[in-house]
């Protein structure tokens, strides 16, 4: 939880400022922040009618390859959900409970078969270098990538994009040119993604501190 310095108001009022047509809180392993973000969006769409920005609602959740067996420590994957309508947002508020209820071990898990269940009206992200596809490209291999990749493609469709990160990491730049490859060869949408836990560079220690607690 205590992972941004941002509230949802300012997130929104730097989306504005930017000149941003949308923006997305995707809160990990919890919607907490979901009633917050959309008033916040709903109060400046009200305020600034020429310039209305698109609030998205989503979360980022651990998918593991069993979230019932708690024998093992398996902290699994990240995974981006974003409801994409009403549907979707009843479907991601049923997978982030089922996460705490069923799933929960050190951290609130899902995994394929319950996400399969409520993927009705959800955007699947990838993941970023820590999601399942990147994280297979740099520490497994590429068959066992695209094998992950397929996989979504199959479930999602259209609704499944690749996500590229710039935050001048090395294994950053390697993956996003194999993600690119892929992406071309088996016709997968890529989006350009960017966790924003603070406004500025200055609140950057002020993040460290939160992360400690």
């Amino acid at each position: 939880i205590l992972q941004a310095t941002m509230k949802p108001a300012e997130l929104v009022a730097v989306a504005a400022e930017l000149e941003m047509p949308g923006v997305a809180l995707t809160d990990t392993g919890n919607m907490m922040g979901s009633f917050s973000f959309v008033s916040a969006v709903a109060a400046h769409n009200k305020s600034h009618p020429e310039n209305p920005i698109k609030g998205v609602i989503g979360c980022e959740l651990a998918m593991v390859e069993d979230c019932l067996n708690k024998k093992i420590k398996d902290l699994g994957h990240p995974i981006v959900l974003l409801a994409k309508n009403k549907q979707g947002y009843h479907n991601l508020t049923k997978l982030s409970s089922k996460a705490y209820t069923e799933g929960f071990y050190y951290i609130p898990r899902i995994d394929k078969k319950l996400l399969v269940c409520h993927k009705e009206g959800l955007i699947a992200l990838s993941g970023g270098t820590r999601g399942e596809i990147s994280a297979k490209l740099l520490n497994v291999g590429e068959r066992q990538a695209e094998e992950a990749l397929e996989w979504f493609k199959e479930n999602f469709g259209d609704d499944f994009y690749l996500q590229l990160e710039r935050h001048s990491q090395e294994e950053e730049n390697r993956v996003n040119q194999q993600l690119i490859t892929l992406a071309k060869k088996h016709e997968i949408h890529l989006v350009a993604t960017n966790n924003n836990f603070y406004r500025s560079k200055e609140d950057q220690e002020l993040q460290d501190i939160l992360l400690c607690v």
